[in-house]
């Protein structure tokens, strides 16, 4: 989490002018002036207070308490402050000097419910959403699935982040866990993301999610965030010491982790391979990711192929590769890839079945799935948050059942309909 001081210092001095304004119209009210100015006022200093004690605090260094603690305190300032802007918006046209007593009242009045009704959602993505797991149905038919595969259960989940819950809300990580393993899938798939920080994120938790079972096991793949480049070490070797603990830790989970590696799952004579490398998630970060190591000595050219990739955007990114290095060519070697990362920004509404989440204007795989003839990718918007510590909307911490058959393409939605990809 860095702060950015330029726009932050912007925000507080527009934020002071709103205060400002709004004090000044409260001690011109007929009714309870000072009342309401007063509460304004101290309102006002406590949120400043507030931010300037978050602020304040090295978060790179500090312990996870502390960071938790902070996430709350920035996303509380904006819970306050984004209901103000927007009455204020609504109330200021209808308070001009040549405004009448009546439509003073009436924009008084629908200020005042706009702020409301959207204090009252932030408070939900705060307390209510984030606890409460959706499980989206996806069926996926290849015309290259061997017959044996067919009607193969594969679950995915991504971005727990478990830092943000500082070592409590373990009844709902038992819930998801509950979740997952009530859906009977041959094989669990996490796409990364397991902490936000540090590798002791996870540990309060290690029990739990080692009752994860399925046929062909737990399989992983490391994230951005995994790769500990959010906290402050003392070295490169504490850094990459706290990297191979969470290694470690996925292995006692039983987890299967692929590093930049494959494995083959058998059904009979025939066979699928699961390929996982590290993270492709672009500036800051290098390219850890390698596909000629997680492809050697592997011949794709007869095998469907699922590619576990904590970034979506490398989907993309090889299929631009077509042209220049044969051997890199996605969409070529990749039937189905599963990836996270994005979170949707845990903000997304969804009217009569379309979604929407403003991660489109920085991703263009945010969520869901997206096609390219008969090769598939699958962005699951994971089940934790990291920035602020909330889920507006619809974006639900979200388990994905995919289901693989065999001819045609088809998706089937929640609600049980087949429609079209």
């Amino acid at each position: 989490m860095t702060i950015q001081w330029f726009p932050l210092i912007a925000l507080l001095v527009v934020n002071f002018g709103l205060d400002l304004w709004l004090f000044r119209k409260f001690r011109r009210d007929k009714k309870l002036p000072r009342l309401k100015s007063g509460a304004h006022a101290v309102l006002s200093l406590v949120l400043l207070a507030m931010m300037v004690v978050a602020i304040s605090i090295p978060r790179h260094t500090c312990d996870n308490s502390t960071f938790v603690a902070v996430m709350w305190m920035l996303y509380l300032y904006y819970a306050f402050y984004v209901p103000r802007y927007l009455a204020a918006v609504v109330w200021m046209p209808t308070h001009l000097k040549k405004s009448g007593e009546r439509t003073r009242k009436i924009g008084g009045i629908a200020a005042t419910t706009l702020g409301v009704l959207v204090f009252v959602y932030m408070l939900v993505g705060l307390f209510v959403v984030p606890y409460h797991v959706n499980v989206e149905r996806v069926e996926l038919e290849f015309e290259n699935l061997p017959e044996e595969f067919d009607g193969y259960r594969i679950v995915q989940f991504s971005d727990t982040h478990l830092g943000t819950y500082n070592g409590g809300k373990t009844e709902f990580i038992q819930e998801w866990v509950d979740s997952i393993n009530a859906l009977k899938p041959d094989m669990i798939c996490f796409t990364g993301d397991l902490v936000s920080r540090r590798t002791d994120e996870a540990l309060p938790y290690k029990k739990i999610l080692s009752t994860l079972h399925a046929p062909d096991g737990v399989v992983s793949v490391l994230g951005n965030h995994d790769e500990g480049h959010y906290f402050d070490w003392s070295s490169e070797q504490e850094r990459l010491a706290d990297c191979k603990a969470l290694i470690d830790l996925q292995k006692a989970m039983g987890w299967k982790l692929l590093i930049n590696d494959n494995i083959i799952l058998k059904r009979d004579s025939s066979e699928i391979a699961v390929v996982g490398t590290k993270c492709f998630c672009g500036w800051p970060f290098p390219r850890w990711g390698n596909l000629d190591t997680a492809y050697v000595d592997y011949d794709t050219s007869n095998r469907f192929v699922v590619m576990l990739q904590h970034s979506p955007d490398e989907w993309k990114l090889d299929r631009a590769y077509q042209k220049r290095v044969t051997m890199l060519r996605l969409c070529d070697k990749v039937d189905l890839m599963l990836a996270g990362h994005t979170h949707a920004m845990q903000c997304m509404a969804t009217l009569f079945g379309h979604k929407f989440s403003p991660a489109c204007f920085n991703n263009e795989f945010w969520g869901g799935l997206y096609a390219e003839g008969d090769h598939k990718l699958y962005v699951n918007i994971g089940v934790g948050m990291v920035g602020m510590p909330a889920r507006l909307g619809t974006a639900y911490p979200e388990i994905t059942l995919i289901t693989l058959k065999k001819r045609g393409e088809c998706v089937v939605n929640n609600k049980g309909k087949r429609i079209r990809d």
